[in-house]
């Protein structure tokens, strides 16, 4: 052999050697930045380059380079982050890899092969006749091998299941085409480029415009992807905060029907089995998820034989006291103890459970031993109820109880679980969640039940879930919902992947018909550019308004009407004062808009309570008529009080807050559309006696006859004058119409064209006696002097804690920041210990961390000592009519709205020391 045969043999080694590092380092990188560009399932991509870089490997280093290409592709889909990785495991745990790579290297083979046989070898790719079989060959036909062999190969080792199966094959098949069709001419042109068979200008041309067009396209998909992404975690946690809260709402819900028999028991005297039965099926009726509500007794054994008499008198079938197990039920071996079932409602699919010893069930008796201890409800962990039902897990509730008579005993509900989960999906979307119940902590959790569950276990899901933990008794539940294929199929828009297969098929097309496509491809770029953008401008509009509800727009508000207030008591000239003026009137318009808002939402949700209170109406109508008097100077009108009643001190029972709230939606209405002459309010009492009358005249501008039909309706701004000149929500006289119908009343309206407008409703008329001693009212803080009160204000937000500390030091106040429930605590402990300090009022926000103002008040008339009585007075923006009720219900005295305004605040504090006689000089 000579030396120069040596040589050619060992530079074609190398050059062998050389091409097989090239491709398998170029596939490599290739394969892993292509990973990013997978869909959210995270098992298929739409584009996938390194389809067209193997082809064009293949078309240029021929049918020896496959190996090189096996090895690439097996090393793409291997992850080797992990510090134990060996080959081996590898190999055994991710089989499919092999498939995989197996079939993408044979898929370049094959569409190397279509190509050399059916076209030019040299494949000139600026033919057109080379060009349509490189898009029928190259492309969609190549790629069908590696779709089935892959998408396959994952559904037989386990990593999708079949109704991912098309879906699957038809993106990778796609995401194949498509790289093949933008890199595959890429590679092709790069190499005849090297061999000085392309110009260097043209390569760059077609590769800056197919490159950066494609790089552009990555861009929006990874956008977009990520608002599908984003989107979809919102929408699963939206509906597992609305599922987890109805679920815990049912929950406690079925607790206190617990509580409620635990009051009838402990009332009873000898109680019988239809006392129970007929008080039992009363609240039953009212619950769904609470099947059967028993009265478990606790007897010595001493007992035994007089109850097991009473058992079979009441019960004829009873076998006394007994046990189960297994569904064999067995007379209870003698105990010193015996906690058994001596009523139950009902009684179908109950009557077994009759004379039923719970203390004999370890469950059961955990939980009851339990209760007897803390002397509280407690539940049981899952058990599977007794009664014969195909879904018969639940648990029970154990309420301790002493009766009149001295018996002790349980008042028990039994829950189903079931029942709760199905009431609280509402609507198809939460229908196709996957819902599960966890007791236990975070590290050890065993499954109380779920729903819905199976497919859902697929990894690509998991991590699309909603998480709420609560503490019924001694034991801890997790709600855990999570999305499934269903709820990803009504909720996905696929926008991404769309995006990123048109965008990525006409950059091939771009390449391929430069001049041509060029203006097409810029146009529809501009328009997927301004589509993406409308939406994600469109789900934040959305995130923005279902994010700002009433605390959290409440909450800042608060703190600008308080700045705003404290600006105003600073040094400030005229000019600033109206400055002042105009601001603080433009905040409490924006919170009459939130409150209309807020009151329509309730009135549809049927949550709007009437609250009937002792109401002065005059005294009410001369308060609105000064409250408006500054408005009806500057629009230089009139507003007249015309009160036929003789009686100025005629108190009546109605609720002043809604009385005056459509009594001011009305004026403001009128002095809206009123620009010249008089508004008159005017009072008087129906002949009969039956209904006070209300109506409000004004001299303005009228409304049409057909325009009067839907007055009253939801968001309606007349078509006429009124639509371009003025502005409003639409929403006052729809209130005021729902209002007037609650109190019991009725609201109509007469109006004439620039003549004017009458507005009448009618209310029940009850007259109350008037009150013998009543508290003044303070209208001015000059009126009351609060000097070296100690003020103790539990409050987490700054802004609000340095309004409320600024003003009441205006005032002399002393005053201490808690900025939690728990703070607070720890302040009046310290107060008692070290006797520097005695607090003489509680500021309490209601919403803080660690421990709500809710749950400190409750501890607080819990305790023991000086401040057990203590005057509380809540500070919230949660501040619905039952919410109020829960506060005061709770041992708070009274309730401040936020944003806070200082009148209001001030009067508050006089009324809880003039109750108590505690005003300091």
């Amino acid at each position: 052999m000579s030396m120069h045969s040596l040589d050619d043999r060992m530079n074609y080694f190398f050059r062998k050697i050389g091409a097989f590092l090239f491709v398998l380092v170029v596939y490599c990188i290739s394969g892993k930045l292509s990973l990013y560009l997978s869909s959210i399932d995270g098992y298929s991509t739409p584009v996938w380059p390194p389809a067209g870089i193997a082809l064009g490997f293949v078309l240029i280093f021929g049918n020896r380079i496959w190996f090189a290409l096996f090895l690439a592709a097996y090393f793409t889909n291997t992850h080797f982050s992990d510090p134990t990785f060996s080959l081996y495991k590898s190999i055994i745990n991710n089989p499919q890899n092999l498939f995989i790579s197996f079939g993408n290297s044979i898929s370049a083979l094959f569409g190397g092969y279509l190509l050399k046989r059916f076209s030019d070898s040299k494949l000139n790719i600026f033919s057109v006749k080379d060009l349509l079989s490189f898009f029928v060959l190259a492309g969609p036909a190549a790629a069908i091998v590696s779709s089935i062999i892959g998408s396959f190969s994952l559904l037989v080792f386990g990593i999708i299941y079949r109704d991912f199966l098309f879906q699957t094959w038809f993106t990778w098949w796609l995401g194949d085409s498509i790289g093949i069709i933008i890199f595959t001419p890429i590679i092709i042109l790069t190499y005849k480029w090297f061999l000085k068979e392309e110009t260097g200008m043209r390569l760059i041309l077609f590769a800056s415009a197919t490159v950066g067009t494609f790089a552009l396209t990555i861009t929006i998909f990874f956008v977009t992807r990520n608002w599908e992404k984003e989107f979809i975690q919102y929408r699963i946690k939206s509906d597992g905060q609305i599922i987890s809260s109805e679920i815990e709402n049912r929950i406690f819900e079925n607790l206190r029907v617990v509580k409620s028999l635990g009051s009838f028991l402990s009332l009873q005297n000898n109680l019988s089995k239809k006392e129970f039965e007929s008080y039992a099926k009363s609240i039953l009726d009212e619950t769904e998820s609470v099947t059967a509500l028993s009265w478990n007794l606790n007897i010595p054994h001493s007992k035994r034989s007089l109850y097991e008499a009473k058992l079979k008198n009441d019960y004829p079938n009873s076998i006394g006291i007994h046990t189960s197990e297994e569904s064999d039920i067995k007379v209870s071996p003698t105990k010193d103890q015996y906690i058994f079932i001596r009523f139950i409602y009902p009684l179908i699919e109950n009557q077994s459970a009759i004379g039923y010893d719970v203390f004999s069930n370890p469950v059961r008796r955990n939980a009851l031993t339990k209760a007897i201890e803390t002397n509280n409800l407690e539940i049981t962990g899952k058990v599977k109820l007794i009664q014969n039902d195909s879904d018969n897990t639940g648990f029970l509730v154990f309420y301790p109880i002493k009766t009149k008579d001295g018996e002790i005993g349980f008042a028990t509900a039994i829950i189903k679980i079931s029942t709760i989960i199905k009431k609280s999906l509402i609507g198809s979307d939460q229908n196709n969640l996957c819902v599960q119940i966890l007791e236990g902590d975070s590290l050890h959790s065993d499954e109380v039940y779920n729903r819905n569950c199976i497919a859902s276990q697929e990894r690509i899901f998991s991590e699309f879930s909603h998480i709420h933990q609560t503490k019924i008794g001694s034991h801890l539940f997790t709600f855990k919902i999570v999305a499934t294929q269903d709820y990803f199929e009504k909720n996905l828009t696929n926008a991404s992947r769309f995006i990123l297969i048109i965008s990525s098929f006409l950059t091939g097309l771009l390449g391929i018909l430069m001049l041509i496509i060029l203006g097409k491809e810029k146009s529809i770029q501009e328009i997927v550019e301004k589509r993406t953008f409308e939406l994600e401008k469109a789900n934040r509009v959305k995130s923005e308004f279902l994010a700002n509800m009433s605390h959290e727009i409440r909450t800042p508000m608060n703190g600008v009407l308080g700045m705003l207030t404290l600006l105003e008591e600073t040094n400030v000239d005229i000019e600033q004062k109206d400055y002042l003026d105009n601001a603080k009137k433009s905040v409490l318009s924006l919170l009459t808009i939130i409150n209309d808002i807020l009151d329509v939402s309730k009135l549809e949700n049927h949550k709007l309570e009437i609250l009937p209170t002792d109401t002065n109406v005059y005294k009410l109508c001369r308060d609105i008529q000064l409250l408006f008097q500054s408005d009806v100077i500057d629009k230089n009108l009139k507003l007249n009080l015309d009160f036929t009643i003789e009686d100025t001190n005629l108190h009546i029972l109605v609720d002043e807050n809604r009385l005056r709230q459509v009594l001011n939606n009305l004026i403001s209405n009128a002095l809206k559309f009123t620009p010249s002459g008089i508004i008159t309010l005017a009072v008087k009492l129906d002949p009969s006696r039956n209904f006070i009358e209300f109506c409000v005249h004004d001299t303005g501008i009228g409304i049409s006859e057909e325009n009067i039909k839907r007055l009253f309706d939801r968001f309606v701004q007349l078509e006429d004058a009124r639509t371009k000149r003025f502005e409003g929500a639409g929403l006052g006289l729809y209130i005021s119409k729902q209002l007037v119908n609650l109190m019991g009343g009725e609201i109509k309206v007469e109006s004439i064209l620039n003549i004017g407008s009458t507005f009448k409703f009618t209310i029940p008329f009850h007259q109350v006696a008037i009150p013998e001693q009543s508290i003044k009212r303070i209208e001015s803080q000059e009126t009351f002097n609060l000097k070296n009160i100690n003020v103790l204000v539990a409050e987490d937000n700054l802004l609000n804690q340095k309004f409320v500390r600024k003003v009441l030091e205006k005032e002399k106040v002393n005053v201490t920041i808690a900025s939690n429930g728990k703070e607070t605590i720890q302040l009046l402990d310290a107060s008692l210990s070290e006797g520097t300090i005695k607090y003489d009022l509680i500021l309490m926000d209601i919403q803080m961390p660690e421990l709500d103002g809710l749950e400190t008040t409750i501890r607080i008339r819990k305790r023991k000592d000086d401040y057990q009585n203590i005057p509380i007075i809540a500070l919230t923006a949660n501040n619905m009519d039952s919410q109020i009720q829960e506060y005061l219900e709770n041992g708070m005295d009274d309730c401040v709205k936020k944003p806070i305004i200082l009148s209001e605040l001030l009067n508050s504090i006089y009324k809880i020391f003039s109750k108590s006689n505690n005003i300091k000089p």
